[in-house]
């Protein structure tokens, strides 16, 4: 460990090491805006898909988080409806 990145994890500076999403998981892909669940992580990317069912898509992990509990109560009702500005 170098002294800069001993230093930047003893003050808290350190990037933030983002664990990935387990299969299953609820996230939002940020760079499409979208609602998707994990269906499995490929090489590099993660296999999202929308709750309600439908096509696939890869999303880059550094482009996902996970869905608050509100977004998690849209995938409940996904089926009538999803928020506004969000695909499908």
């Amino acid at each position: 460990m170098t002294d800069d990145t001993k230093r930047r994890a003893e003050d808290g500076t350190a990037p933030e090491r983002r664990e990935e999403p387990t299969i299953g998981t609820l996230v939002i892909d940020e760079a499409r805006q979208r609602l998707g669940r994990v269906m499995a992580h490929v090489g590099t990317r993660i296999a999202l898909r929308p709750p309600g069912g439908g096509r696939e898509w890869d999303a880059d992990p550094a482009n996902v988080r996970l869905a608050h509990e509100d977004e998690d109560l849209w995938s409940h009702i996904a089926g009538a409806r999803t928020p506004t500005g969000w695909r499908r």
